[in-house]
């Protein structure tokens, strides 16, 4: 999965795509022990969407709307966006740049519109910090 460099903002984003979608980078399902040990784990999920298929005003509008992890399903659902959700991802899995990102997101909310492919936007959703 090569990707080209363009800006920090969207190297970041990029890096918190590959994340959701990588198994075993920050895919709790898929690492043993990963309810156990200390520390914040999220819950996260991503909605992806073709930009062709959604306007961009409209994936920022009404993904803006999203509250808590019900809102981004029927959100994601009315927008025909592909849905991933992530459980129990330690913190600590979680690359830094990505974590600071989702750092400055409050539980329930996004984070900006990014896209680390052409023709696909995404956001990623904190449903849950434990």
């Amino acid at each position: 999965m090569g990707h080209a460099k363009t800006s920090f903002k969207a190297s970041v984003m990029a890096a918190a795509a590959i994340a959701m979608s990588a198994p075993g980078i920050v895919s709790a399902q898929s690492t043993i022990g990963a309810r156990s040990g200390t520390g914040t784990h999220f819950h996260l999920m991503q909605l992806s969407v073709k930009s062709e298929e959604v306007p961009l005003q409209r994936f920022r509008e009404e993904t803006q709307t999203i509250r808590d992890c019900g809102d981004a399903r029927e959100v994601g659902e009315a927008l025909g966006a592909d849905i991933r959700k992530n459980r129990w991802v330690p913190a600590w899995k979680i690359p830094k740049r990505v974590k600071a990102v989702l750092e400055e997101v409050e539980t329930g909310q996004t984070t900006g519109v990014f896209s680390n492919e052409p023709g696909i936007m995404r956001v990623i959703v904190i449903c849950h910090r434990l």
